[in-house]
Parts: structure tokens; sequence; C-alpha cells
């Protein structure tokens, strides 16, 4: 048996076991080398205890970041472990649905607004009488390293349901972020747009286009629901000045348009997602997320600006 088939092996038997999805979430992330707390992590207990209410925000922000306060102003920089930090706030975010919604059938988004609390509380927090190392906070030191660490977890064609699903769920905090002012992760957005939503997918090797699709089309989805309004009305050029630079931000093979934010990028995602709905070889959760976001898009082009203030990052 290939390594590879060791890996799915043990999956198929996660998978078909009677845990709840977080538990199997955290089992499927070791095998497959998502990153994660570690397994000593003095973070991730903090964070579980505090999203599942055994603590309120200023207390688990005083256990999480006093210590790191007292190795600050000791000049013990290079002690403190942000980036488990980071993966134990990013991880409990892969663990719960974005797409469940509550009994008046609004969704639900208090769990990853909750978790987007915590970065919050980080950004806001103050070194008392040491206000030199305060931009340390104020910086989100080494989140967007953490993030982008994260984003090379993307699935595979062949991913069960459950990576998908932790996939979405990940990307819908992303988008808070984003929506809040936390963090400016616009570009994922882009990048998930790009693959669910601007190429044509065909069957080969790596997988069949409805698996593609279906893997691919919820991660896309969970931006719309997280932004909104807040994507719809972004407007701007990524074209870089620079060639060196690459170019992130540019589109599939169906966007014949610049590397930009912008309305007629929208209406081609849109466009997009009113076929990839009607496609019958895609899973029927494939096509109930499709026709929500959708829904989520009209909402968002009708939506009273002056009753919303949502940010999708400068």
């Amino acid at each position: 048996m290939t390594q590879s088939e060791e890996k799915k092996q043990k999956i198929d038997e996660i998978i078909s076991s009677n845990e709840e999805e977080a538990v199997k979430i955290d089992q499927i992330a070791k095998i497959r080398g998502w990153f994660r707390p570690e397994e000593d992590s003095a973070y991730y207990p903090i964070v579980q205890q505090y999203l599942q209410g055994d603590l309120d925000i200023d207390t688990a922000s005083s256990k999480l970041f006093r210590p790191t306060d007292q190795k600050i102003i000791n000049r013990m920089l290079d002690e403190v472990n942000f980036v488990d930090l980071w993966y134990s706030i990013i991880h409990s975010a892969k663990r719960k649905s974005f797409h469940e919604a509550e009994d008046d059938g609004k969704r639900n988004a208090h769990f990853h607004a909750k978790v987007a609390d915590l970065v919050a509380a980080f950004r806001e927090h103050k070194i008392k009488d040491h206000e030199e190392y305060n931009y340390i906070y104020s910086d989100l030191y080494d989140l967007g390293m953490a993030c982008r660490e994260v984003n090379n977890d993307e699935p595979e064609p062949n991913a069960t349901d459950v990576e998908v699903d932790a996939w979405a769920n990940v990307n819908f905090f992303w988008a808070l972020l984003t929506e809040k002012g936390l963090l400016d992760l616009s570009l994922y957005a882009i990048w998930r747009m790009r693959t669910a939503l601007e190429e044509e997918q065909q069957d080969d090797a790596e997988g069949t286009a409805a698996q593609k699709y279906d893997v691919s089309v919820p991660a896309a989805a969970s931006w719309i629901f997280g932004l909104g309004r807040a994507l719809y009305t972004k407007e701007k050029d990524l074209t870089p000045a620079d060639r060196k630079q690459g170019n992130p931000a540019k589109g599939g093979e169906l966007w014949k348009g610049k590397a930009e934010f912008s309305k007629e990028r929208w209406a081609l995602w849109k466009e997009r997602l009113g076929i990839i709905s009607k496609l019958d070889s895609i899973s029927d959760k494939t096509k109930t997320i499709s026709r929500d976001a959708l829904e989520a898009m009209e909402r968002a082009e009708s939506f009273n600006a002056d009753a919303h203030s949502a940010r999708a990052g400068s």
C-alpha cells in the first residue's frame, strides 16, 4: 500500500466514524499535515475554552496575552510562539460550519465572529507602561504569515466533504477578518473565485470536473457570504507595477479583463455560479450553496449601503 493509499484509508475510517465533524477535522488535519496548533500548545486549550463559553473574552485575552507581555518586556521575543497562537485561532475557525442556519433561517455567523473577536482583542491589547512594544499587537505580528501557510491546505479534487467544509469554514473566517477591517485578505477572494468560477473545469487525472467544483465552489461562496456588498462594491486595479511581482490577482481563462476587483468581474462570478448550480454532475450540497450564494449576491446588489458599514480592505 502506497503512502497516499494509506492516508486515504485512514481518512475513510475517520469519515465513517460517529465522531462530530470538528473532531474529524482535527484527526484529518494530522493525517494531511495541515498547519495547526502544536500538540502541547499553551494557546489552543484557552481558545477552545473561550469558544465553548467557559471564558469571557477579557479572561481569555488575559490568559493568552499576559505571559507574552512579560516575555516582550524581558526582551525575549524569540521565545514567543505567535504562529502557534494564530494556528490555534485559525484551526478553531476550520472546525465549525459557517453555513449552519439558526432557527429563523438566517445564517449563523456568530461562531466565526467570536473567533474574529479574539484577533481584534489581540490588535487592541496594550502592554501597560511599555507602550513602545504595543506595535507587536497592533500589527498582528505573524498573522499574515500564518494565513499564507494555511492557504496551502487547499484540498485536492478527491477530498472528502469534511475537508471541503473545513476549507470553506476557514475562508469564511478570512472573509470576516477582511470585512471587519482587521486584516485585508481580499486577494484570497480572487484566488477562490478564480479556481471555482473563472475556469471551465475538465475531467483529468486529478479528478472529474464535478469533483473540482464540489471542492472549490463552497470556499468561493464563503467569501460572498462573508463580505457580501463589500465584495460587490470593491473596485480596485491590482495590475502589478513591476512584472517581477508576478500577477497574483490575474484572471482565469474565462475572465478577459484586468487583474482587478470590479463590477464586471463580479458579474462573471454571478453568471458562472448560475451555470454551475444547474449542473447535474455536482453534488446536491454544491447546488444548494451555489444557489444560496446567488441569492446573497442579489441581496448585495440591492442592499441599502447606509445601513451597513462593511469593509473589504482599501
